[in-house]
């Protein structure tokens, strides 16, 4: 897994590598510059040797997905890697964090689905949610998009906020307080498997199911939640598949980002991207939030919209 910080570096090693390898002529006008965040460095490495003519500056450290729809929306970055939720509700004006309508937000791709990992500790009993009551547990790093669904699972299953000591850490925290004992269970989304949770697996922490009658009423308010599943052996002693929800994580772009721009970023951003990794572009989209003309005409051109 790549940190911000090392990411934001290579990231840098390969802006100054594309620049040093590009001719006089194909020095990048004004407004070729595509402004992104710390935390999504690492998935554009490939795409900065690919575009010599479109630099690509790491403006802010980055965060989690509402940080990321603030500095989108106050024109910091210009790309961004939000999940569903957050943007949709960034969109209709239903973001608490966000006053007001960010009519001007415009998706570009379904990327991938992250899972929602409800991780307890070893040295708790916890087998499903409502075991949690009484406990103290992570809600998901602040400013997140994930407090908002662990606050509703644990209402569906009967469990206010003031029935557990909630707390909100950053993610790279969690593991060190989980094996400390300091909480005893986490709510973290990821596409799996994650290094994070592996390391917590080892130390003997465990995936706990988010399935049932109370998690399929919670999807039909909130269809942004898609059932998935963590297959066996994905992470250290896991023998079974663990059923649990996930959130499709989305670029996404201000309406006016230059749309031949968007159209050679989609075009090359989904040839480089790792095979291990493939992206399905049959989904690729379809965005809850109305597509940037240079994705719609990227899709259009592949025979995958309409």
């Amino acid at each position: 897994m790549v940190g911000p910080v090392a990411a934001a570096a290579a990231l840098a090693v390969c802006v100054a590598a594309a620049s040093c390898t590009s001719t006089t002529e194909s020095v990048p006008a004004a407004g070729t510059t595509l402004r992104i965040s710390g935390t999504t460095a690492a998935d554009f490495q490939n795409v900065v040797l690919s575009l010599p003519d479109l630099r690509f500056q790491v403006a802010t450290e980055g965060g989690s997905s509402i940080t990321s729809l603030h500095d989108l929306r106050r024109g910091t970055i210009d790309v961004s890697l939000p999940m569903a939720d957050v943007a949709y509700l960034a969109y209709s004006g239903q973001l608490e964090e966000m006053p007001g309508r960010f009519d001007r937000l415009r998706g570009m791709a379904v990327l991938t689905l992250n899972a929602v990992h409800l991780i307890a500790g070893g040295h708790t009993t916890v087998r499903t949610i409502r075991d949690l009551r009484g406990l103290k547990i992570s809600l998901g790093p602040p400013g997140s998009a994930i407090a908002p669904i662990a606050e509703q699972l644990l209402k569906a299953n009967g469990i206010g906020l003031n029935d557990v000591d909630g707390t909100r850490l950053p993610n790279p925290e969690i593991p060190d307080k989980l094996a400390r004992r300091q909480i005893d269970a986490a709510f973290v989304t990821f596409a799996p498997p994650n290094a994070g949770v592996t390391a917590m697996a080892k130390g003997g922490a465990r995936l706990v199911a988010i399935a049932g009658p109370a998690i399929e009423d919670v999807r039909t308010r909130y269809p942004y939640l898609k059932r998935t599943v963590i297959p066996g052996m994905t992470y250290p002693n896991q023998q079974e598949t663990v059923h649990t929800i996930g959130v499709d994580v989305l670029m996404v772009c201000r309406a006016d980002l230059d749309e031949q721009v968007v159209y050679r970023l989609l075009d090359v951003y989904f040839a480089t991207r790792p095979a291990t990794r493939p992206p399905d572009l049959e989904r690729a989209p379809a965005t809850p939030i109305p597509l940037h003309p240079g994705a719609a005409r990227y899709y259009r051109q592949r025979e995958l919209s309409r």
